[in-house]
């Protein structure tokens, strides 16, 4: 019997077990078993949200999705790993967001109305944290505890920066910065900062405000 598995060590590092039989875990190619492993990481989000990962066993995320725990275990070594996917498929979830920006639709407003673009990339991004607010929440406790959640959030900033580098790139031209690789890192940092106070703090003045000003910041840094 596999015994539950709870995996709060007193050092809070996540634990990656490598071990002679990697190839027992299941890569799923059929319909049914790509429906099943998308069922654990949806319900492990779930209960990461609600209860928090370090009080969230193994056990528990089986018996919520109704998988069997042996077949968990087929899926994913432990608890550890279910979280690395879940936050890969945030970070991917979250670039093709930021990389939905340069679509025809969105460089045409860029074109007649920037500042409408860049409020777009702003409201784009709160919505995206407001659908994963509990999630982010979550994340922000275990950056400070567990080392491996904190360097795969830096390599998703990283990323997230190349993006908006490449977001700009139509209307370099235009701009009257020259460093671009440090310009995308003021964007970010001040974009973020700006979704972080509305979606995780409680606001004493309107949002749009908010919102108003990063965009005259933003459009007066890149294009006056």
């Amino acid at each position: 019997m596999i015994k539950d598995e709870i995996i709060d060590n007193p050092n809070n590092k996540i634990e990656n077990k490598k071990s002679n039989d990697t190839d027992s875990i299941r890569k799923p190619k059929q319909a049914r078993s790509i429906e099943t492993k998308r069922k654990i990481l949806d319900t492990a989000l779930k209960l990461f949200c609600n209860n928090g990962f370090h009080k969230t066993t193994t056990n528990e995320i089986a018996r919520e999705s109704g998988v069997p725990i042996g077949s968990l275990y087929s899926y994913f070594k432990n608890k550890d790993m279910i979280l690395i996917e879940i936050l890969d498929d945030y970070h991917q979830s979250f670039a093709d967001r930021i990389s939905s920006l340069s679509n025809e639709k969105n460089i045409e407003i860029a074109k007649q109305d920037k500042r409408a673009w860049i409020r777009g990339c702003i409201e784009m991004l709160i919505k995206l944290h407001e659908e994963t607010k509990e999630f982010n929440l979550e994340l922000q406790a275990l950056q400070h505890s567990i080392p491996e959640v904190a360097a795969l959030h830096e390599e998703h900033d990283l990323e997230i920066q190349s993006r908006i580098m490449r977001e700009f790139e139509p209307f370099k031209e235009e701009m009257n910065i020259t460093d671009f690789e440090a310009a995308a890192i003021v964007l970010n940092d001040v974009m973020s900062s700006t979704v972080d106070r509305i979606v995780f703090t409680k606001l004493n003045i309107e949002r749009e405000r908010i919102i108003d000003c990063t965009v005259e910041v933003v459009y007066k840094y890149l294009f006056n």
